[in-house]
């Protein structure tokens, strides 16, 4: 999937990461009217076009007020990486680049793993 996914209420949150299985999912958790969410919205959009072999999900807090508190988000934006369902790591703040090497080093991981699978 290429693109940024808005998760619309709780109940479309828990199927998505299912979907994701081992691919990494990065989940941006925002609101309305927050300048720092805002202000990198379209990095990450950018980054789910450059990644495409990750998935990108964006849920607002107060749409999904469920969602936000299982996952104990307290500030926007937070971003929330998964693998297999499971919270593997967590980004704060609206810094794109620190974002993409969270990115980065996660798909690497992920390669360097694939690579030990095959010997």
């Amino acid at each position: 999937m290429v693109g940024v996914k808005v998760i619309g209420n709780d109940s479309e949150f828990q199927p998505e990461l299912t979907n994701a299985g081992s691919r990494l999912a990065v989940v941006k958790f925002t609101m309305a009217g927050c300048r720092p969410c805002v202000r990198i919205a379209p990095a990450f959009n950018m980054l789910s076009n450059r990644y495409p072999q990750v998935v990108f999900l964006e849920v607002d807090v107060h749409v999904c007020q469920a969602t936000a508190a299982a996952n104990n988000i307290s500030a926007t934006p937070t971003f929330l990486f998964f693998r297999n369902k499971v919270r593997v790591d967590q980004y704060q703040g609206a810094d794109a680049a620190g974002l993409e090497e969270k990115i980065k080093a996660h798909i690497k991981t992920a390669c360097l793993f694939c690579g030990a699978a095959q010997f």
